[in-house]
């Protein structure tokens, strides 16, 4: 009844005229707009964002971006992995909350199908979640989830929080809310820190009042997630629906604390987050998530007032920003559009690496192509010229540096950052990808059986692939083999499968210790032995090794090839496996475009009856392991045969 009494309310809430030409391509307003043009309405990532996007939604002159924007499969597969998160989060809030939950995100509104000449069908639709949203407010419901507020026409704010909840109110007053969101990343930091901001609470009861002990919350994806909350809170206030406290808001990620997801309560008004500020002597100060929030917001609109204003005449105002390449522009709609516009030799489009802070503060002092960035000296940035020997080039950086890093001295390892990306623009200048950093054998200790390891994980982050490349140089045979399960997997069933593999693996090890044969397990960067470590420490089935069996294991037999990378070679497109094994090695996968996040999406194609997928998922594992073997011999050939340290 809710729902249907809100539904009938929007209709003559909708009065006003229509959109205004012009609008941004990827505008979605919450209801009608006045006549007159108010502030232009941002939603809540806007602050989080680039500003030249937003320069970009707003600008008329800038070719609009027509139908469905393409997107990667990793970045879909995000997206689908995002909307499947939420699905089951919403789940369980209507569980703990049974019937003082109102769940909005499965309503379809379309079916008003009312016809107004003023009125976009989208713009419709928004209207009445808006409605059916207020009524939900009005009627004090305790969660209201796929909710959208009433769109704040003075300070040009539109937005639809995950989740509503209900605070505490005094009797007879107006139920007053705080924005919950919901992540399908992790929002606690690994490790905690000894400088509290924010609070926990079980999500089968959420309240800020029942709270976990105090975590730091001072990491750059935390201070995001605060910023959007800063936006509904703005929101929530403009409607009249802020409680009368502290600002507080909370997020909901994939973290899990005694078996549950749990809520983690931003203290919205705490200095926690590290800005650059001019006035003070170490160039940077501490500043709330509201103050930060504010800020971007507010230089967002400024930015995107000018950019509306603009209508291709010779008198238009120069847009407030320029476009600059960070790793943000890899998913965006307007990638091409800046990229055309930055230009080839553009330095921060060739290479990346730094944020917009950084590469403005270069272009300022005159480095904006990416030969001018190659022509520093690394030398002067990393501190080993002499006195006596500084040129013209070396009194250049000198003096660069000088005016450079207090621009940017809120930013940490910021002449580390510089030096990377001065070696990664002189590797553009020659055409070399990677860059060996130190001179004779990599020690990199080899065995007469070496164990290449590599895992697959599913869209929950189970283990349903262990492979496993041996080879036994003493015979010549090398061997891929797997242990896999290709169902749906939970805790238990994941563990029976890590158990198999575990013995599988216990076997070929004690084996070559029988016959006096060494032998050596590697893998690329963590994942491998911190999910063995994982399972272990879980328990879940009888058969599993105990937690100091793993470890000891890991300790006498596991090789990290990613530290040793690191510390010998510079990679201009990073150290990841595939880069490495194919600019170094030479190693060729035989998919074209192989990737985690894809296999995930092969792997449920694979659950949902397309067995065919299964040998491509299996050739995927067995060519990451292959990749590994390869990246090893070429790196330190087994005539080296350094010994483990």
């Amino acid at each position: 009844m809710l729902i249907e009494h809100a539904l009938d309310v929007a209709l003559p809430a909708m009065t006003t005229p229509g959109p205004r030409s012009g609008e941004p391509a990827d505008s979605r307003s919450a209801e009608p707009r006045p006549l007159e043009p108010g502030p232009p309405e941002l939603g809540a990532y806007a602050a989080t964002r680039c500003p030249r996007r937003t320069h970009n939604d707003f600008d008329k002159t800038i070719p609009r971006l027509i139908g469905q924007v393409e997107v990667s499969p990793e970045v879909q597969g995000r997206i689908d992995a995002g909307i499947e998160f939420e699905a089951t989060i919403r789940a369980l809030l209507r569980d703990a909350l049974g019937g003082d939950c109102i769940d909005f995100s499965g309503i379809d509104f379309s079916v008003l199908n009312v016809s107004d000449a003023n009125l976009s069908a989208s713009e419709f639709q928004a209207s009445a979640l808006i409605a059916a949203t207020d009524e939900a407010m009005t009627a004090g419901v305790s969660a209201i989830l796929g909710g959208q507020l009433p769109t704040d026409l003075v300070g040009g704010r539109r937005g639809r929080p995950d989740v509503l909840l209900r605070m505490n109110s005094a009797p007879g007053q107006p139920a007053m809310y705080v924005p919950v969101d919901i992540k399908s990343h992790k929002v606690l930091p690994d490790a905690r820190g000894s400088s509290p901001a924010a609070v926990l609470s079980r999500i089968g009861a959420p309240s800020f009042d029942d709270r976990y002990p105090d975590v730091d919350l001072t990491g750059r994806r935390q201070e995001r997630d605060a910023l959007q909350l800063a936006h509904y809170w703005r929101m929530l206030e403009a409607c009249g629906r802020a409680p009368d406290i502290a600002p507080v808001a909370g997020i909901i990620g994939t973290d899990l604390l005694d078996g549950g997801p749990v809520i983690l309560w931003h203290d919205l008004d705490r200095a926690i987050y590290k800005t650059f500020s001019r006035s003070n002597d170490d160039g940077h100060t501490l500043r709330s998530a509201m103050q930060r929030y504010d800020h971007e917001f507010t230089f967002r609109s400024e930015i995107a007032t000018v950019a509306r204003s603009r209508t291709g005449s010779s008198s238009d105002p120069l847009p407030l920003v320029e476009p600059v390449r960070i790793r943000e522009c890899n998913d965006c709609p307007w990638f091409d559009v800046c990229m055309a516009h930055l230009g080839d030799d553009d330095a921060s489009a060739r290479i990346g690496r730094l944020s917009a802070r950084e590469w403005l503060a270069l272009a300022g002092l005159g480095y904006q192509t990416y030969e001018q960035v190659a022509s520093l000296d690394l030398d002067v940035i990393e501190g080993r010229s002499a006195d006596d020997e500084v040129g013209e080039t070396s009194s250049a950086t000198a003096a660069l540096l000088s005016e450079y890093l207090p621009e940017v001295a809120h930013i940490q390892n910021a002449q580390r950052r510089l030096r990377d990306a001065v070696r990664a623009a002189q590797m553009v200048s020659d055409g070399t990808h990677l860059r060996r950093l130190t001179e004779g054998p990599v020690n990199l200790p080899r065995a007469d059986i070496e164990i290449d390891f590599d895992i697959e994980n599913d869209r929950d982050a189970r283990v349903y692939l262990w492979g496993i490349l041996v080879t036994d140089h003493s015979t010549g045979d090398s061997h891929f083999e797997h242990t896999t399960s290709w169902d749906e997997l939970d805790a238990v069933s994941e563990s029976v499968l890590a158990r198999t593999f575990w013995d599988r693996l216990r076997e070929i090890v004690d084996g070559a210790h029988r016959e006096g044969k060494s032998v050596l397990i590697y893998h690329y960067s963590t994942p491998e032995p911190s999910n063995l470590q994982r399972i272990s420490q879980a328990g879940l089935v009888r058969g599993l090794p105990e937690p100091d069996d793993v470890d000891s294991l890991i300790e006498e037999t596991f090789i990290d090839m990613y530290p040793i990378v690191r510390a010998n070679y510079f990679g201009r497109d990073g150290l990841g496996l595939k880069v490495v094994a194919t600019r170094g090695a030479g190693f060729a996968w035989r998919d074209e475009d192989p990737g985690g996040l894809q296999s995930i999406t092969w792997l449920e194609q694979v659950r949902s009856g397309e067995a065919d997928l299964k040998q491509r998922l299996l050739e995927y594992n067995e060519d990451d392991v292959r990749a590994t073997a390869a990246l090893r011999d070429w790196m330190a050939p087994r005539s080296w045969m350094a010994p483990r340290s």
